[in-house]
């Protein structure tokens, strides 16, 4: 049918034309007369059916498919021939003769040089069209099949921004974690981690995020760094608190290290960790001046002093200030005291104030003056000291919910609860040393105990035996004595062994041990230790508790000791660290006399 109106077009039009030349019959030919009115309601007919046949014919015409435009290859075309016109194509945008014509160059010169090039083209085209999956095949061609080529770098950033886009997010970091990094340029890596960085926040996998941008901004050129950095400030502030304190200490990069402090910081602020807050600022102004964001610090550091000035922070200090353990208290006090100086003089600190209760080494009245500190709402409490009063405190401190730092040997007081801590130099620590030190490097294996009767040496005693046979030694003699006594000769012949010579004479073997632990103070031991000398109880190491680091000890016994002595100690005056060196300085400068170690640990 299309062939017919085609060939009789004209026709057709020529007798639509036809209509306008009609005319009725004449009266002669009719023999009968046509009134005026109805030949002209005639002629109007004629021209409505005129109007109607054209547009008949005119849909007709729009039924008709027009023919399709094929591109038809010339095979004759040279490589770079066909090279040239399709790029001619694709420069002038029309994709699908490009395409085309690229299609014909893979298959026509699949060994040419120029195939990457023809592969991205072709993926370019796709990515234009939309079909990105067709477009990332194409680019994952260039990669496998030309791993050295010039394109390779541009492919893979194409490939990971198709995953991106399609929201495969777990494929961005698997495929980048297998690629190579050697032969890719710095600015293709750093592309490469910023496209990693934003798959991993899609993930909700911030820290992760900040590694990748950070890895990024180390390899952009300066024009990038500004982009990345942004990238890097919004995903730090996604982290938690944990996560900031870890990355900080094993971040080498100033500038994130900054980044990473000023969040910290902001962080700290919103859980109204004011002090933790300040401190995290006032490190990051002084070790990082330069950075970008040290007027943000400036000013956040600034609101919290004003949050905080008019709130100052009390500190309970319980104390036996009096009574069997006041000498023990006061010392421990100018401790405390000088500790708040110091504290008070750095700056970006909270003021402090100290509450100071004396127990009056009374138990009972310590756990009162817990519930006392308590009611004046202190933030933490130091102390006490003795056993019996630690024990008391520590309960009612963990009761009121209150942290409690207490300054003494009473093993497992922290098992107390979760509010109880301990600053001090127990029992069990001191034992633990000197047992190893002198097994394992003094070579000591059999030892002998001279203790006082009482829950001082009984405690230590029992700990020094135990230490002992765990690790591999023998107790092969163990005496106490009346702590009452001034002399000690009984108890120190009870550890040697006796033989007979005649009837009225006896003398003593050498010793079978080779040290003697004497778990005692300075006024007991420095006694005892000329009377071992008096009984040629010689050539024995002996062995004592930090207690005998004394000068009432040196004074005493000072030419029995040399190079026989092996003591614990918790704070050596003589130590070469700045930090001791610092604190003996500002202490003798105040109080005029050398510190020990209740003031060091106080």
């Amino acid at each position: 049918m299309i062939c017919i109106i085609t060939n009789n077009y004209l026709t057709i039009i020529k007798s639509i034309v036809n209509f306008n030349k009609f005319e009725t019959p004449p009266m002669q030919a009719t023999g009968f007369a046509v009134p005026v009115s109805v030949r002209l309601k005639v002629r109007k007919m004629m021209k409505s059916l005129k109007l109607v046949y054209i547009l008949l014919f005119l849909s007709v015409l729009s039924c008709i498919p027009k023919p399709e435009v094929v591109y038809t290859p010339r095979d004759t075309d040279s490589e770079q021939a066909l090279f040239s016109r399709a790029e001619n194509f694709f420069y002038s945008k029309n994709h699908e003769k490009a395409l085309v014509i690229y299609k014909e160059y893979l298959a026509r010169f699949p060994d040419s040089k120029l195939i990457p090039a023809a592969l991205m083209r072709i993926s370019a085209i796709y990515d234009t069209l939309g079909q990105n999956v067709s477009a990332r095949n194409n680019y994952m061609r260039i990669i496998n099949n030309y791993p050295d080529s010039n394109f390779t770098p541009d492919a893979i950033i194409k490939v990971l921004e198709s995953y991106l886009k399609g929201g495969l997010f777990r494929e961005v970091v698997s495929f980048s974690a297998a690629l190579p990094r050697g032969r890719i340029s710095d600015s293709h890596i750093s592309k490469m981690y910023v496209l990693v960085g934003d798959a991993q926040m899609y993930l909700k996998l911030p820290a992760d995020a900040v590694a990748s941008y950070s890895m990024a901004r180390i390899k952009s050129s300066d024009s990038e760094r500004e982009r990345i950095d942004k990238k890097l400030r919004d995903s730090i502030a996604q982290l938690e608190i944990s996560n900031i304190v870890f990355l900080t200490e094993n971040t080498t990069d100033d500038t994130v290290k900054g980044y990473l402090k000023y969040q910290l910081g902001l962080n700290y602020c919103e859980k109204h960790k004011y002090r933790e807050a300040a401190d995290v600022l006032n490190d990051f102004i002084k070790t990082i001046p330069s950075h970008k964001n040290i007027e943000e610090a400036k000013n956040l550091l600034n609101e919290i002093y004003r949050k905080t000035t008019a709130k100052p922070h009390t500190i309970g200090c319980l104390l036996p200030l009096s009574g069997k353990f006041s000498v023990f208290g006061n010392r421990a006090l100018k401790g405390v005291e000088l500790a708040l100086i110091r504290f008070s003089l750095r700056p970006g600190h909270t003021p402090v104030n100290l509450a100071i209760k004396d127990t009056e080494s009374d138990p009972e009245k310590a756990g009162i003056a817990v519930d006392e500190l308590i009611k004046e709402n202190v933030s933490a409490i130091i102390g006490p000291m003795a056993t019996d009063e630690t024990v008391s405190a520590a309960k009612r401190a963990q009761a009121g919910g209150v942290p409690i730092i207490v300054l003494s040997q009473k093993e497992n007081i922290t098992d107390t609860g979760d509010f109880v801590f301990r600053n001090f130099l127990t029992s069990g620590m001191q034992v633990r040393s000197l047992v190893e030190y002198a097994m394992h490097k003094k070579g000591i294996s059999r030892f002998a105990v001279l203790y006082p009767k009482e829950n001082y040496g009984t405690t230590f005693a029992a700990l020094f035996a135990s230490e002992v046979q765990a690790n591999g030694g023998k107790i092969l003699r163990s005496e106490s004595y009346d702590p009452t006594l001034t002399d000690f000769t009984d108890s120190i012949k009870k550890l040697l062994t006796f033989y007979s010579l005649s009837p009225n004479e006896t003398k003593t073997a050498e010793p079978d041990f080779e040290a003697i632990f004497i778990p005692d103070a300075p006024a007991k031991a420095g006694l005892i230790v000329p009377q071992l000398a008096y009984l040629d109880l010689n050539n024995v190491y002996l062995l004592g508790t930090n207690l005998w680091h004394s000068q009432k000890m040196i004074d005493m016994a000072e030419e029995f000791l040399k190079d026989w002595v092996i003591i614990t100690e918790g704070f050596f005056l003589e130590n070469d660290s700045e930090e001791v060196r610092n604190f003996a300085y500002s202490f003798e400068e105040k109080y005029g006399e050398k510190p020990g170690f209740i003031e060091a640990v106080s």
